[in-house]
């Protein structure tokens, strides 16, 4: 049968040929198709729903290119319909960053990196862009506070909270954060996914703390208009 390239939900490899092993038109017309494949990386099934999209046959430089009707194309060993189908729906879903809300530029930029190194399993990216949003939320957290400047991450945090504007709680969250993020920049063994899996969930929900909780309440106190 054919086959069809997108970026795997399972391994997150980019852009990676899947041989279709299945499909069934559901739409009884050959334009819509349930499609089973299985991805040449994981070797794992991805399921999708694909839509003839002819207008989508890519042109070379001397015109229009004839293609074959999709349900005579997706049934062919030697096709790519990668360039001719729409894609409406992907199984398992692919898994997509989870931000924040109300963060500043730099931190954002910073913390979606380690989102998408995360996703990637590129893990020990992800713990050094985890921990550089950190540093850089409490460089804006702490902007006000002169004996902050110029000290190191982990003098910072506990400056942050000798000024309650951190919990004992959330600093230690914060030291753990920064710890990590050191041991995937320096050192031999590499974090573990599961680690790092925490270590997203922790920065996101120091990041909460930091931002999204404090605008929420001003947003409900009235405060400050939502936009």
């Amino acid at each position: 049968m054919a086959t069809i390239a997108l970026d795997c939900p399972r391994c997150t490899q980019k852009n990676i040929t899947m041989d279709i092993h299945g499909y069934i038109d559901t739409s009884g017309s050959g334009n819509k198709y349930n499609v089973a494949c299985f991805c040449r990386n994981c070797q794992k099934p991805v399921g999708l729903v694909v839509t003839d999209a002819p207008g989508k046959a890519i042109s070379s430089g001397r015109g229009n290119v004839v293609t074959l009707p999709l349900m005579v194309s997706i049934s062919r060993s030697d096709t790519d319909i990668t360039g001719r189908v729409d894609i409406s729906d992907i199984s398992p879903a692919p898994e997509k960053p989870n931000i924040p809300l109300f963060l500043p530029v730099n931190v954002e930029k910073a913390f979606i990196e380690g989102e998408r190194s995360k996703i990637a399993g590129n893990v020990c990216a992800a713990g050094m862009t985890y921990r550089r949003s950190l540093e850089l939320a409490t460089k804006e957290k702490a902007r006000n506070i002169p004996e902050a400047s110029g000290v190191q991450l982990a003098r910072r945090i506990k400056i942050l909270e000798e000024h309650r504007l951190l919990t004992p709680d959330i600093r230690d969250w914060a030291d753990h954060i920064r710890l990590l993020g050191n041991e995937a920049a320096h050192e031999e063994d590499e974090p573990t996914p599961q680690e790092i899996t925490n270590l997203g969930n922790l920065t996101r929900m120091m990041l909460v703390y930091l931002y999204e909780l404090p605008e929420q309440i001003l947003r409900m106190k009235g405060n400050k208009k939502e936009s």
